[in-house]
């Protein structure tokens, strides 16, 4: 193995180890072995490559090509052409993917499920970051710069995933960039010739082994000693890599305040699975189906790309709980018992509660946040899996008329709960002033909203809308009048928001399935997201936007003498079809339609998506664009040779100039033909030879037999005759002699050597020295110019 080759795997295995510090993002891991494999075809490609004379540009331009090709095999070969070349449909998919990637990353916690998305994305970059490092190391030979890209990367993974035995990565990664400076080492040194180890006779002291490589040895052991032990004296840095030993679980961050991680995200993924597993099962007091909601966490902070848990206080749980804030003592409420048991599978840090919860009786190490009144783990052992425990909370009983003329918010609570971010889409708001435009107090335009999505809106439940909650996504939803409950409830608490309305969004679950002995069992498909909306006296309410699914509360749906409804008898259990939303038709009892029946053949139809542009955004044509470059520039080489060869031997046109001139001109140019044709398959041109002794070359070099041997001495002799002779005398058919030693060359060479000859012909060289002068003879003419001289 020579130093280049040394150098290209070394740099192949630093990249690798560098990102099994990546390893911890994703469960399973599986996508690690998709990025070793693109990174050792990265670097064999590159090999190869750098064997062919060709600019150095080239090498990673054609890199990235095979990167591309791969990912569209991997990934979306469904949508390519031939199941690997990625057109118009393919590069919309992979948009699509990197999309739903970005979504994600803002979603999910680590470790995060192994979607499409994420691990095109890891896949992705870990490629992206090899093919920089042998770029920079073997192609240009810069390996010290080649650190930086591997540097990139190590940050990512350990930045992202702050838990683990992070000294354990940064071995990983600091071995592989070392042997990647020895590799270079050795090779520069080899340069000087053959390395001397020595022996004890020869090199005293040293006990035979190579000074140079046992002094580098210890310095790279003292330098990640280094990096390893000197934070712990640097106060600055907390304690080092070493501190990460220890964490502070999931969720808690210093100083007990919470910073959990959006878990819309997880809920989508639920709802999709098909499979339904239960993890909860519970008794209560109450009778009312609406009052069996259990609420696990709730999302207050919207910043125009997901709704988060923004950061909060957390303290040891009191017991009992604080009254809840804003609620009035003679609002009408009922006390309600739930005893509650969970699966040692349900390993959610947060504690699954009626809302709002009053007292809690249960095991473990945990921490109450009075903003949300939720229970979240002290630490990362503490989880809600396999527990038993007894929850007394209180069943709200407003009715219509108080929550109408309640006083305005506390300034705290608009504060807080009625952020927006400053690119709000426009169409968002204007949408939810015109639903509401007819409702006079705040009350009355929740429950126009809720009406319009779940009734006289036209929208439908499908779970195989993406789990996007932004802005974008939003618009994406009000147009295509689609999505599941992460749609429904982001969606109309960011437009009560925007009608001065504070709201959040709670993820939970849905009542569930009720047994044979009273008993409810939930399982992961009754995981549910809905709004909660604040009213002076009242507190938090909870909303129902989502069609053909959950409760809706008696408060919220109002009758026309100002009353309440009867309340609703839905069942909690969803549906993961997509379904057609319930028609807006007066006669139809709001229990029914809660439960997605008066549905006729007038119902709501969806919006039909190919009313919607696909044309691609910039990004995708930018994408598009370089890939015709790289297209051309692979190309190129084989059509210029393949015009060149039809150039040089294309029959004398009728009623051309003199014979003797053209006769000449053709001669010269079968000569050039047949010295680029050797040089294609394996035999390079000698500028210094003669014609006679070129010619006894290639027949030599090339093992031609007799036939090709002999039009090669006539090609060699027409030639001398051209360059030395007043006229050529020799009998030469040039189109057929010309064919005659190509073919005797190919059939000598491998099948490798006559597909490289077709592709990524040598002699295509030309084409270069060609481009450089004739920019020089526009220098020289632009040299002669007035304009030059005078400026000189």
């Amino acid at each position: 193995m020579n130093g280049r080759t040394r150098i290209a795997f070394s740099g192949a295995s630093a990249t690798l180890l560098t990102a099994l510090c990546l390893w911890p993002l994703i469960t399973p891991a599986g996508w690690l072995l998709q990025a070793g494999f693109l990174v050792l075809v990265v670097t064999c490609v590159g090999l190869g490559l750098r064997r062919l004379p060709m600019p150095r540009p080239l090498t990673p331009l054609l890199q990235l090509l095979v990167v591309v090709l791969l990912l569209t095999l991997f990934y979306v070969s469904d949508q390519a052409v031939l199941h690997v070349l990625p057109g118009p449909k393919a590069v919309l998919a992979l948009n699509g993917l990197i999309r739903d990637g970005i979504t994600e990353m803002g979603q999910y916690a680590p470790p995060a499920p192994a979607r499409p998305g994420l691990q095109l994305i890891l896949v992705g970059a870990v490629a992206l970051i090899g093919l920089l490092v042998d770029a920079l190391a073997a192609t240009y030979q810069r390996v010290a710069l080649a650190g930086l890209p591997l540097l990139a990367l190590y940050s990512v993974g350990t930045g992202v995933h702050t838990h683990g035995a992070l000294w354990f990565w940064f071995l990983l990664a600091a071995f592989g960039y070392l042997a990647l400076l020895m590799a270079e080492g050795k090779d520069r040194l080899s340069r000087w010739g053959r390395v001397f180890h020595g022996t004890p006779a020869t090199l005293a002291g040293t006990g035979g082994g190579n000074p140079l490589s046992g002094t580098g040895y210890r310095i790279a052991a003292l330098a990640v000693a280094a990096g390893l032990l000197l934070p712990l004296g640097l106060p600055s840095l907390d304690t080092g890599l070493l501190g990460k030993f220890g964490n502070s679980g999931p969720g808690l961050g210093g100083n007990g305040i919470i910073t959990a991680v959006n878990p819309l995200a997880s809920l989508a993924s639920s709802l999709k699975n098909p499979a339904n597993q239960n993890v909860i099962s519970y008794t209560t007091s109450s009778s009312t189906l609406g009052d069996q909601y259990l609420r696990i966490v709730d999302l207050d902070a919207f910043n125009g790309v997901a709704w988060t848990t923004s950061s909060h206080q957390v303290q040891s749980v009191p017991t009992p709980l604080p009254y809840p804030d804003g609620l009035d003592p003679t609002t009408p409420q009922l006390a309600v018992q739930t005893r509650i048991t969970t699966s040692p599978d349900y390993v959610q840090q947060w504690l699954p509660m009626p809302y709002p919860a009053v007292s809690v009786l249960t095991n473990g190490d945990w921490k109450y946040e009075p903003e949300g009144r939720t229970l979240v783990g002290a630490d990362q052992a503490q989880t809600a899996g396999g527990l038993q425990y007894t929850v007394n909370s209180l069943a709200l009983r407003p009715g219509a008329d108080q929550l109408r003329s309640a006083a305005a918010p506390p300034a705290d609570i608009l504060k807080s709960y009625l952020g927006l971010p400053k690119d709000f889409p426009a169409v968002v708001r204007s949408d939810a002033e015109s639903v509401t435009q007819s409702a006079v107090t705040p009350y009355d335009k929740a429950v126009a909203l809720q009406r319009w999505f779940t009734t006289t809106g036209g929208f439908s439940y499908n779970t195989q809308v993406p789990a996007n909650t932004g802005s974008n996504a939003m618009v994406d939803f009000l147009r295509n009048r689609q999505g599941f409950c992460v749609h429904f409830a982001a969606t109309m608490a960011a437009m009560a928001r925007s009608l001065g309305i504070p709201a959040r969004v709670s993820i939970g679950f849905t009542p569930g399935t009720q047994q044979s002995d009273g008993s409810w069992v939930v399982g992961t498909k009754d995981a549910h997201a809905w709004p909660e909306l604040y009213f002076s006296g009242v507190g938090w309410l909870r909303f129902e936007p989502t069609p053909s699914r959950g409760v809706a509360p008696d408060y919220s749906v109002p009758s026309a003498a100002g009353g309440t409804a009867p309340r609703s008898t839905a069942t909690g259990q969803a549906s993961t079809a997509p379904t057609t939303s319930a028609n807006a038709n007066a006669g139809c009892p709001a229990a029914e339609r809660r439960a997605g029946g008066c549905r006729t053949e007038g119902a709501t139809a969806q919006t039909v998506a190919s009313g919607q542009s696909v044309w691609p955004g910039p990004l995708v044509l930018a994408g598009i664009v370089i890939g015709l470059l790289v297209l051309v520039l692979l190309l190129t080489p084989m059509l210029w040779r393949l015009r060149a060869r039809r150039s040089r031997l294309r029959r004398r046109p009728p009623g051309s100039g003199g014979p003797s001139e053209l006769s000449d001109r053709q001669v010269l140019a079968a000569w050039q033909e047949l010295i680029d044709s050797a040089w294609d398959l394996g035999i390079p041109p000698d500028q210094a030879e003669t014609p006679r002794r070129t010619a006894a070359r290639i027949v030599e070099l090339g093992e031609l037999e007799e036939l090709p041997r002999a039009a090669a001495g006539r090609l060699a002799l027409a030639a001398e005759q051209v360059l030395y002779a007043p006229r050529v005398d020799t009998q030469v058919a040039l189109r057929q002699d010309v064919r005659a030693v190509r073919d005797g060359l190919r059939a000598s060479v491998s099948r490798g050597t006559r597909t490289r000859a077709l592709l990524f012909p040598p002699s295509s060289a030309r084409l270069v020295q060609s481009a450089r002068a004739g920019t020089q003879a526009i220098r020289r003419l632009l040299s002669r110019r007035p304009w030059h001289r005078e400026q000189q």
